[in-house]
């Protein structure tokens, strides 16, 4: 712990609980309300145009997802999509990388697909393309997506 510069060791003992006393060097911290808890924690990190840029992302993820998609996603953080090929259902979560499970007619989930646009584009954008995708391409998107089985420890018990 030694060889960990002060202001990170000052973090760590914040975000774990430790000391309740403001590292110097830390300001700016936005403090996220309720319907924001799907951001980043390190949000404060990033620069005015990269904040931003995800905000922009979050809010045209928002206007394109149905009234049902709309709840879900506010209430959980996720929302279901049928696959306009096989009308199979598929959960995207907020995230990037291996945030598409696939379910069975029970809800419970099949296995996790990994797949996402090039480029480094924000939450919001990837999720908006993976749903698009789904809707439009499955079966392409199917055969250029990894898959992983599930594994019940690896994953929420509302699957399972």
């Amino acid at each position: 712990m030694a060889r960990v510069p002060r202001i990170w060791r000052d973090l760590l003992h914040l975000v774990i609980g430790g000391r309740r006393r403001e590292p110097p060097a830390l300001t700016g911290i936005i403090i996220a309300n309720g319907s924001e808890r799907f951001e980043p924690s390190f949000l404060w990190l990033w620069s005015a145009a990269t904040r931003e840029a995800h905000a922009r992302g979050i809010q045209l993820l928002r206007e394109s997802l149905s009234p049902n998609q709309s709840a879900q996603y506010e209430q959980y953080g996720y929302f279901d999509v049928v696959g306009g090929e096989t009308g199979r259902r598929y959960r995207i979560s907020a995230g990037s990388q291996m945030n598409v499970h696939q379910l069975d007619e029970k809800d419970r989930l099949v296995c996790v697909l990994c797949f996402a646009p090039a480029g480094g584009l924000v939450v919001g954008d990837v999720m908006l393309a993976q749903k698009l995708a789904l809707e439009l391409f499955e079966s392409d998107t199917l055969k250029a997506a990894n898959r992983f089985q599930s594994d019940p420890q690896f994953y929420p018990s509302y699957y399972f």
